[in-house]
């Protein structure tokens, strides 16, 4: 298992458009001066309060059923959407990302003390930033494959508690690669702390997954909406 602290995440920027456009203005000179001053205050503070850490590791791919994903460590996912997405797949990276918990401590203050703009602005960043930290990963992922003479082959990772991946699994995906070395835990209804942490996987093959068949087949369905969106690009 890789573990990468947080020197290797120096520098993570995050472009203020797309957190305005998160915010519904996808132009910000229409922001109340309230809400821009707000915004410029989150924007001066989110890179002081994150701690961005990961771990990954890439297993050999045993078996892909119509609903279900066995990797070499004796360990198989129920998905029908990560299934289809593993077809023709060799090898399954598995890998958890944070920024730990100062970020989403100051929002919880900020909310607190009746600062609900900064304090969502705030959030948004933070999310932002957990995103971030994922692409990173993403592409050390994609130098392996290329490595190895494959490539991975979806555009966007994907993550229980998505679609039709039920949350419990992460105590699967947490069997392989343990968060609890970058300060992840998984609670009693299996959910990350700290908040701001993503548990994903990604599969790894010859070929990239063709979207447009994916479009029409009923495992599409399956997937949440913002999801959809994504794996429509």
């Amino acid at each position: 298992m890789q573990i990468l602290p947080q020197a290797e995440f120096q520098n993570l920027e995050i472009n203020p458009k797309e957190v305005w456009q998160k915010l519904g203005y996808p132009d910000p000179t229409l922001a109340s001066p309230a809400i821009q001053e707000a915004f410029h205050r989150a924007m001066e503070i989110w890179q002081t309060l994150i701690e961005p850490a990961a771990c990954y590791d890439i297993f050999q791919i045993e078996k892909v059923t119509p609903s279900s994903v066995e990797v070499k460590a004796g360990v198989s996912f129920e998905s029908q959407v990560l299934a289809y997405l593993c077809q023709g797949a060799r090898e399954l990276a598995v890998f958890i990302v944070t920024i730990g918990p100062r970020l989403e401590e100051e929002v919880r203050k900020l909310f607190q003390s009746g600062n609900f703009a900064v304090g969502d602005i705030l959030d948004k960043f933070g999310s932002r930033a957990v995103s971030m930290v994922a692409y990173r990963v993403k592409g050390l992922i994609q130098d392996y494959a290329l490595s190895m003479g494959y490539q991975v082959m979806t555009p966007y990772w994907y993550c229980p508690g998505y679609g039709d991946w039920k949350t419990w699994e992460q105590k699967k995906l947490f069997t392989l690669v343990d968060g609890i070395h970058i300060g992840v835990c998984l609670g009693k209804a299996c959910m990350m702390t700290p908040v701001k942490s993503y548990s994903c996987v990604l599969p790894i093959g010859l070929q990239r997954v063709d979207l447009g068949l994916l479009k029409k087949k009923d495992v599409f369905k399956l997937m949440p909406d913002f999801c959809q969106l994504r794996f429509s690009e």
